[in-house]
């Protein structure tokens, strides 16, 4: 039975059916311990399965029930589900939408930084610690409740020493960010990789990724994220490794759109990198 994590037993088991699985182990068991209280409603757990809802969108780790699954997130109006379609069967009559691929860096390792205009990268300044307010506001400049979002939660984790966001400024304004927005047991989530429209396909996303993984890497830590199918080459050129692949599944009645998620779209780096 998929219940309500408010148990030290559900506790546990959402901690093992999220163990050593690549992205979902970062960022599941963080959120549940930062945000479990305040939030209780976001996280469930089953014999086997970790489950949170974040919007309209669904994280699974470990496996379930196909019909119990599919009945659970129709109640709870869930429009599509990120899970590892080789560990979890996906809910009963639910599409698969769309694969995510997983990529990383081992820790120690370094990648080449790529080309950029020496030109257009002096004019940049990098901030290792923009603003929370900024970043919220460059990545959902017209969306206010995933802006307010966005700022609440990075605050949370950053100030928990959880979170490391860059930023590279030009002019005054924030024209790139990337994020490692769940550190946490060994990984590090990187996510929200976004340039501004005029800057887009001149590589100054690219090499700040690199750049923030490299320097995750040689933490110790292991930079991980999800990747869209139309970028997969692009993270292979910049030699970042393929870990596996987990499947987004939409509902229904769902056609096969992007994702709606309060972790501010950090199912994968944005084609906008």
């Amino acid at each position: 039975m998929i219940a309500r994590v408010n148990t030290p037993a559900r506790r546990a088991r959402f901690r093992n059916a999220c163990r050593g699985r690549w992205v979902l182990d970062a960022l599941l068991p963080l959120d549940q311990q930062i945000f479990g209280k305040s939030q209780p409603g976001r996280f469930y757990a089953g014999p086997t399965l970790a489950l949170e809802l974040s919007g309209r969108t669904a994280w699974a780790a470990g496996h379930a029930n196909p019909e119990e699954l599919a009945s659970f997130l129709a109640f709870c109006g869930c429009e599509s589900v990120i899970l590892d379609a080789g560990v979890c069967p996906p809910p009963t009559g639910w599409h698969r939408a769309e694969t995510l691929t997983v990529f990383g860096l081992a820790p120690g390792k370094m990648l080449p930084l790529p080309a950029v205009e020496d030109a257009l990268w002096s004019s940049l300044t990098l901030d290792a610690q923009p603003p929370a307010m900024t970043v919220a506001q460059a990545l959902y400049p017209t969306d206010p409740a995933r802006r307010d979002d966005a700022y609440s939660e990075l605050c949370s984790k950053r100030s928990r020493g959880r979170a490391m966001v860059w930023a590279l400024q030009q002019g005054g304004q924030t024209v790139c960010t990337v994020g490692a927005y769940a550190v946490a047991n060994g990984q590090a989530y990187m996510a929200c990789g976004q340039t501004a429209e005029p800057l887009r396909g001149k590589g100054i996303g690219g090499r700040l990724i690199v750049q923030m993984a490299n320097a995750l890497a040689a933490e110790g830590e292991h930079p991980v994220f999800l990747c869209a199918p139309e970028r997969v080459h692009f993270y292979t050129r910049l030699g970042f490794a393929k870990l596996g692949e987990y499947v987004r599944f939409a509902a229904p009645d769902r056609k096969s759109t992007r994702l709606n998620s309060s972790h501010t779209d950090i199912s994968r780096m944005p084609s906008s990198a």
